[in-house]
């Protein structure tokens, strides 16, 4: 659908609960600080919430902090199964063994994605955990054990950007057959270090090292980037399926572990963008009477994108790196290749 369409039409295609921000990680790079104690939705947030979904249900993503953390995290996975919305969710997959992978299983998971964040040493080194890789590939091997076909998403920043063949030799090895390279954003954690983020040349290379397996018929997996970022003419048609489009509030809709009802849980957490709350507002009655934040042209409020003859096609690229504070983005494709 086209941008401006979504913007006077929305349509709720995902649904993310954060439903905890603890987590048993420190990640170098998490967007939302979570840290070991923290807050958690409760079942009846979730199923009260889903309550108020007509009949054209979203994909509802299970999420954290790592959401197998939650002490009702099977309660709530069974509960959004039972009022037929498909669901998955991200996790660290610290937690999984042979016997999380049948309760997922009965619980109806459908899909899951999993972060391996370069080879060992740079994955601990970055989760601030020693044995988080270990742990992550033998929760990985349970899943697979278990018939699930998992995601692999790895963030790749300067301290592991020369590891991109070893880690996709890795999971084609392993079998995993969808592979979602992407690169560390200029958000949360990451900007507390100087080194994190790719320069131009590290970034153009991840964009030609997955250019590269996408068109070579000895591939042995889906290898795309993520929906983050608009790319630029050429790369856009060659990196992935599909041209960029960011979905937060015209596609896309999450509710915080405290209650707040937002449009990505990667964005900024400012009090403007705040959309409600589910413990005072009808969730349904929010996506569809307000998020005007999200469904305008920020682009307009930006001198640098007004001049800019692809404005249209990126829109103002990725809500979670706008600066709102600016209104300008924090990556734009142009730096990349100028």
């Amino acid at each position: 659908m086209h941008r401006d369409h979504l913007r006077k039409e929305p349509h709720l295609r995902w649904l993310f609960f954060e439903i905890t921000n603890r987590c048993n990680l420190h990640c170098g790079h998490c967007g939302s600080s979570c840290s070991s104690e923290g807050r958690s939705l409760t079942l009846s947030d979730v199923q009260r919430t889903l309550k108020s979904i007509p009949q054209d249900k979203p994909a509802v993503c299970l999420t954290g902090g790592e959401p197998m953390l939650h002490p009702h995290f099977y309660e709530i996975a069974d509960c959004v199964r039972r009022l037929g919305f498909p669901w998955g969710m991200t996790t660290n997959a610290t937690l999984i063994d042979e016997s999380a992978t049948a309760r997922l299983k009965k619980a109806g998971m459908s899909t899951v994605s999993v972060s391996i964040d370069g080879m060992e040493q740079s994955h601990d080194r970055l989760r601030q955990r020693q044995g988080a890789w270990k742990n992550a590939i033998r929760g990985l091997r349970a899943l697979q054990n278990a018939g699930f076909e998992p995601q692999v998403t790895s963030v790749f920043h300067q301290g592991n950007i020369d590891e991109l063949d070893q880690v996709y030799e890795l999971l084609c090895d392993m079998g995993i057959t969808s592979w979602r390279p992407i690169n560390v954003e200029p958000i949360g954690r990451a900007c507390e270090s100087g080194d994190m983020l790719l320069t131009p040349e590290q970034f153009s290379h991840l964009l030609t090292y997955i250019r590269s397996k996408r068109f070579d018929p000895c591939c042995r997996m889906e290898v795309t980037f993520g929906c983050s970022h608009y790319l630029g003419v050429e790369d856009e048609r060659m990196v992935r399926d599909h041209y960029f489009l960011c979905g937060a509030g015209i596609l896309t809709a999450s509710v915080r572990s405290n209650g707040d009802i937002c449009a990505c849980l990667d964005i900024e957490n400012r009090p403007e963008l705040v959309q409600g709350n589910i413990g005072t507002d009808d969730f349904m009655d929010v996506w569809l009477n307000r998020f005007q934040a999200f469904r305008r042209d920020r682009t307009a409020d930006c001198s640098r994108c007004v001049e800019c003859p692809e404005r249209f096609l990126c829109g103002g690229d990725s809500t979670h790196t706008w600066d709102f504070r600016r209104h300008e983005p924090l990556l734009c494709y142009q730096d990349f290749h100028s």
